[in-house]
């Protein structure tokens, strides 16, 4: 709300009403309030309308005085209501501000509610309670029930995670235009000058090379596509950072021995090798048989990867397919050099489908999705747990929505871009989330350790772990604040019926109407504190900084179709003769569906202006949460600094600038 007592005047106090900035709003109806103090002394009706000006419009603050407040002390509750007016049926109502101006107290009263004509509201200061302890427990159940009723579940296609069945008002774009994801690819190519290419090959890397401009400038991945080190890289920060696990033994599947490796591991045995920990292994073997675009081909690849004396991580051996054949060979970096470029391109090929089906849409998008859609239905707008997950869940079901309607249409962008394309990735999806736990893999440190990579000993220069754990602690740090101050003692846990709502909800499975999430401590109803801090933690982990990893590296990775291909054309190799650029080039997307993976890989990886920590809205008044807050902040500019001292000692391969929490976004807001 700013500074609020920046109206001078004769008057004891100012109100000062702030209208949601949500699409349609705007309003002539006046607003009534009564307002009661610390004594129980309540005020007259308050009309809030200013004759001749239109009040109440959308993002607006309104300022009235009130002469009928003198001699109240601290306020303690506001009821409001509205009349029909002229404008929208109903409307949203941030937040009330009451200014006194001889004790230049604020009093302050967060709305977040559609104010429909006639019906009274009761907003208590802060309005952050558990239900037990609201003294208006009817006006909060009924609010729940009208939430439940607006925000049912809903998929996409069998046994895909559920979504909100249609948008509610609350969640749609306050900008729809920013939100037209094919006008701004349209715009984006406009002003990058790249005139419309033809679907036609390329007739060499160097004019692929040359098609670049500011708008859309040359990617990293331009400069490192042909690098071992650089592929091995792109395992530890690139955009898909969550495939590589400690190896044991030479897998069973793969056609490679000990004296094949040999050449590649410095002189040491594989048995020291695996001791040391220094082997690793990416397993692509959820793409086997998935059905792909025109039947084009998509391997199920193996690859091993070695830690080296200087702790470089370099692949020494890939094959493409789950079975040993004759026609699968294992490809080894000595191989001839196009041909050892062709087998990392299909592999890499494999790894973008798991990026875009699992790690990107499935595991931020959708399942956040399902979780954010429980929340509305069962926490109340003044629940502190509400409060705190709210800023993370800002425009998800619209953003998911637009972003199904027009990428995932049938024969859209999706089918023209990718190997899998839509019906693929869907497929992809119900194997990916039918193994997907949040005690595991939604838990940042336990997803680590299910990988035997969580001990920053064992992978060095594995920047995605090392700067998210720093994140990871700081998120978990406030919310242990948050929780433990509310749940203070287990009773309020017990006695809480709309967070066992939610978690019970949460838990239960699609079948029987739940939200289907899997490895919900307390098998659907807490217990303990711990509980639910491990929970919130996960869910605002997720939604921000794991988001941030998945996504905003896009345009580096896939900008230069060579680097990350996300489809490929002809078939892959079969033997280990020497290839050359004609391969190469015959293999990578036309001209027409290069620019559309820039441009929308470019637009996927721009950054919205408001970083981690910094709220689109605020909802925490209580100046408890403010505190936490504010120490929350303090905890990201020290995470902050460290990763900028960092990526100064780091070498410029592994720079990793996408887990700064300047480069964070809140929320899923690509």
């Amino acid at each position: 709300m700013g500074n609020c007592c920046a109206v001078e005047g004769a008057v004891d106090h100012w109100i000062y009403v702030k209208s949601g900035d949500r699409k349609g709003l705007g309003t002539g109806a006046s607003l009534r309030m009564v307002v009661q103090d610390a004594r129980n002394q309540q005020s007259p009706e308050i009309r809030l309308d200013v004759h001749f000006k239109n009040d109440f419009e959308r993002g607006k603050t309104d300022v009235f005085d009130a002469r009928s407040l003198e001699g109240f002390g601290d306020l303690t509750r506001v009821e409001l209501w509205r009349d029909g007016g002229s404008g929208p049926a109903d409307w949203y109502c941030e937040a009330i501000v009451v200014n006194n101006r001889r004790t230049e107290k604020c009093f302050y009263f967060p709305v977040m509610r559609w104010l429909v004509p006639n019906q009274r509201h009761r907003i208590e200061q802060f309005d952050t309670m558990l239900p037990q302890l609201d003294p208006n427990k009817e006006q909060r159940a009924k609010e729940l029930e009208a939430k439940r009723e607006l925000y049912q579940y809903g998929q996409s296609g069998p046994d895909l995670p559920v979504q909100v069945s249609s948008l509610p008002a609350d969640e749609q774009f306050s900008d729809e235009f920013k939100c037209d994801i094919i006008n701004a690819q349209y715009q984006l190519i406009a002003k990058s000058m790249i005139s419309r290419l033809p679907a036609t090959p390329w007739d060499s890397l160097e004019e692929l090379t040359n098609v670049y401009t500011p708008a859309m400038p040359e990617p990293q991945g331009l400069d490192r596509w042909s690098n071992d080190l650089c592929f091995g890289a792109q395992r530890l920060i690139g955009c898909n950072p969550t495939m590589v696990r400690q190896c044991t033994d030479l897998p069973e599947n793969m056609g490679v021995t000990a004296e094949m490796l040999r050449p590649f591991l410095e002189g040491w045995t594989m048995k020291q090798i695996i001791e040391a920990k220094r082997l690793f292994v990416v397993d692509l073997k959820i793409l086997k048989n998935l059905p792909t675009v025109n039947s084009k081909k998509l391997c199920a690849p193996i690859g091993l990867f070695f830690v080296t004396g200087d702790k470089q991580f370099v692949p020494i051996a890939i094959q493409l397919s789950q079975n040993i054949a004759p026609d699968n060979p294992v490809f080894l970096p000595n191989d001839p050099p196009f041909t050892w470029l062709l087998a990392k391109m299909w592999f890499n090929n494999s790894d973008a489908q798991v990026h875009r089906a699992l790690s990107h849409f499935a595991f931020t998008h959708l399942l956040m999705e399902s979780i954010c859609v429980v929340t509305h239905r069962h926490l109340s707008t003044s629940h502190p747990i509400f409060k705190l997950l709210a800023p993370h869940f800002l425009f998800l079901p619209a953003i998911n929505a637009r972003g199904l309607d027009q990428l995932m249409n049938p024969g859209g962008w999706t089918d023209r871009t990718t190997t899998l394309g839509r019906d693929g990735i869907y497929d992809l999806i119900r194997r990916g989330a039918e193994e997907w736990r949040m005690d595991v893999h939604g838990t940042f440190p336990k997803e680590l350790e299910s990988r035997g990579v969580l001990d920053q000993r064992i992978l060095p220069n594995y920047s995605y772990r090392d700067d998210g754990m720093l994140l990871y602690k700081a998120i978990e740090a406030y919310v242990n604040k948050i929780i433990r101050h509310y749940y203070d003692n287990p009773d309020k846990i017990k006695e809480d019926f709309e967070i066992q709502n939610w978690v019970g909800e949460m838990s239960l499975a699609k079948e029987d109407g739940g939200a289907g999430i899997k490895g919900i401590p307390g098998q659907g109803k807490f217990r303990r504190v711990e509980e639910i801090i491990m929970v919130c933690t996960s869910i605002i982990f997720t939604c921000s900084v794991q988001h941030a990893a998945v996504n905003f590296p896009q345009y580096h990775e896939y900008a230069f179709p060579p680097n990350y291909p996300s489809v490929l054309n002809k078939t892959p190799p079969t033997d280990r003769h020497p290839r050359s650029e004609e391969d190469i080039i015959a293999a990578l997307p036309d001209k027409a569906t290069t620019l559309e993976i820039m441009s929308m890989t470019k637009l996927f990886s721009t950054r919205p202006p408001k970083s981690l920590g910094e709220w689109e809205f605020q909802w925490q008044y209580d100046p408890f949460a403010l505190k936490a807050e504010k120490e929350f902040k303090e905890d990201l500019r020290k995470a902050s600094q460290i990763i900028h001292d960092r990526n100064q000692e780091r070498d410029e391969v592994i720079r990793y600038f996408y887990l700064d929490p300047q480069n964070i976004t809140n929320n899923i807001c690509v």
